[in-house]
């Protein structure tokens, strides 16, 4: 059986972020550029994967510049033409095909109203590269399968290297560490997919992430849903301590990203009520320790938790992938949906 173009793609991801370190100076330039600009908030416009890295970027951005970053509602700009007014905003759309409406249109009445817009897509002759102020390409080639890997990997790197030149943070050497955990993941591919077989028959899972990583759970969960049709919700590890907890049974399958740092003590007493549940916990993690005690795959990577949504999604990815291979799925070509979708 023929390969197909989704696991081509996430093994394309890997090179394609590689050369962000060649990048550096045109993020400077478009850093001094906005810095010209005087904004006090930053507003992210996005819709489905794109819309999960802008929620990365709302965390990774709101703590590093230290000014209120929020995700853009389109609907009151198109459908209620109720717009905010985005005046002195520095306003980003992330859009892998630059040709959604709804973006689009929030991007030319933020030009009209007084914002800085960016526009981050792969599409330099998309729409939105025409009418934002500023473009970051994220030169991720021709992305063949529906399902976005490569192109929501290059999106994560685009926000890294803007907001730490925003910052005149060099941070090439972290960049490196991610690189080397990639690195890693990639050469244990068979492995992973040694460890999708017991969720075969899996049709319904929770995943989870606290803060920076509750962007990583929602990109999972979009991929199982759309690759191999299951029931896959993703929620804050806090909010799932509410009534979501109600879900967690015996041999109900969760998910959870569980990195080194600030979240660990919280990520701890969650994995305690699951396990005394009794649920199927699988974990994504950079704790050695961790992995001992908890079916789920090891991330080599020493960085601070705020970066760890990079790496992390990685083996997610190649995850989602071979379940759906495994589960006689199409990952290329999942029924009801197509690469580009229009909404207002």
């Amino acid at each position: 059986m023929s390969e197909k173009f989704m696991i081509k793609e996430i093994r394309e991801g890997l090179h394609i972020i590689k050369n962000y370190k060649n990048r550096w100076e045109e993020f400077v330039e478009v850093s001094n550029k906005i810095k010209s600009f005087e904004f006090h908030n930053i507003i992210f416009v996005a819709r489905g994967s794109s819309d999960n890295a802008a929620t990365w970027g709302k965390y990774y951005m709101e703590s590093h510049l230290k000014i209120p970053v929020s995700l853009c509602a389109p609907s009151l700009f198109t459908i209620y033409k109720l717009p905010p007014n985005l005046k002195s905003s520095l306003v980003i759309a992330i859009s892998q095909s630059g040709e959604s409406d709804d973006i689009c249109e929030v991007v030319r009445k933020a030009n009209e109203q007084g914002a800085l817009t960016i526009g981050i897509t792969n599409n330099p002759q998309g729409k939105l590269a025409q009418i934002a102020q500023i473009n970051i390409f994220l030169n991720s080639g021709v992305e063949r399968s529906v399902a976005a890997t490569k192109t929501y990997l290059s999106q994560l790197a685009a926000i890294y290297f803007l907001t730490n030149s925003i910052i005149g943070r060099n941070a090439l050497e972290e960049f490196d560490k991610i690189l080397n955990a990639m690195e890693d993941i990639q050469k244990r591919e068979e492995e992973i997919k040694e460890k999708v077989k017991p969720y075969k028959y899996m049709e319904h899972c929770a995943i989870l992430g606290r803060g920076f990583n509750l962007s990583t759970a929602l990109e999972t969960a979009l991929k199982l849903k759309e690759t191999s049709y299951i029931i896959a919700q993703a929620y804050s590890s806090a909010d799932f301590m509410h009534g979501p907890l109600a879900l967690a049974s015996e041999g109900f399958p969760v998910f959870f990203f569980v990195p080194k740092g600030e979240s660990m003590e919280h990520s701890l007493e969650v994995l305690g009520t699951l396990k005394e549940k009794r649920s199927d916990i699988f974990i994504f993690t950079n704790e050695a320790e961790l992995i001992k005690e908890y079916e789920g795959i090891y991330i080599d990577c020493d960085v601070p938790e705020y970066v760890t949504p990079i790496p992390f999604i990685y083996p997610a990815q190649i995850f989602a992938y071979y379940l759906a291979e495994i589960k006689g799925r199409d990952p290329d070509n999942p029924r009801n949906i197509r690469k580009i979708t229009i909404t207002r």
